[in-house]
C-alpha cells in the first residue's frame, strides 16, 4: 500500500470490495464474514464512511482484537493486517468454507453493503456452496410407501443399466 493507492480507494468511497470503519467495533465481525461469504475484500480501520481519515493509535492490543474477532467468526475467518500511516488495513480473502457466520448470522456484500440472509437465503446459500448434497436432501413431495416402495428399490438397487 502507498499513499496514492489509499487516497484512490479513499476517492471511490466504500463498495463491495471496500470498507470504512472509524474503530473497531461490534460490527467488524458482520463484514468479516460479509466479505469472507462473497469474493473478499478490505476493511480501512481509522476511516470514516464519507472517507476522512480519522486514523487509529495501531498497537498489540488492537492487532490482537481485530485477530480475535476474526477467530471467533465460525469457521474463523482468515485475514491479512497491514498497518499504513495511522489505518490499519485488514484484507479477507474470499473463504474457502463458506458459509462463515458471526455471533449475529449470516452476512453476504451486496454492493457498499454488508446484508444479514434470511433463514430461506441461508438454505440457498447452503445448497449454491455445496454444504448441502443433493442425494442427503430429503423429498417431502414423495409418498412413501404410496410412491416409493419395497419392489421398486430392490428392482432399482438391482437392474442393470
Amino acid at each position: 500500500m502507498n499513499q496514492h493507492e489509499l487516497d484512490t480507494i479513499i476517492q471511490s468511497l466504500e463498495g463491495y470490495k471496500t470498507e470504512f470503519k472509524r474503530n473497531v467495533n461490534s460490527d467488524l465481525a458482520k463484514e468479516l464474514v460479509a466479505f469472507a461469504n462473497s469474493s473478499g475484500g478490505r476493511v480501512f480501520i481509522g476511516i470514516e464512511d464519507n472517507g476522512t481519515v480519522t486514523g487509529v493509535d495501531i498497537n498489540n492490543e488492537l492487532l490482537s482484537r481485530v485477530q480475535s474477532i476474526a477467530s471467533d467468526c465460525d469457521p474463523s475467518v482468515d485475514i491479512e493486517l497491514e498497518p499504513f500511516n495511522n489505518v490499519l488495513i485488514v484484507s479477507i480473502a474470499e473463504g474457502k468454507n463458506k458459509p462463515y457466520r458471526c455471533t449475529n448470522g449470516f452476512y453476504i456484500r451486496n454492493g457498499p453493503n454488508s446484508e444479514k440472509l434470511s433463514t430461506e437465503e441461508i438454505r440457498q446459500f447452503f445448497k449454491e456452496e455445496g454444504a448441502v448434497k443433493f442425494d442427503e436432501m430429503p423429498r417431502r413431495e414423495v409418498k412413501y410407501p404410496e410412491e416409493l416402495n419395497d419392489f421398486a428399490i430392490t428392482r432399482y438397487n438391482y437392474c442393470p443399466l
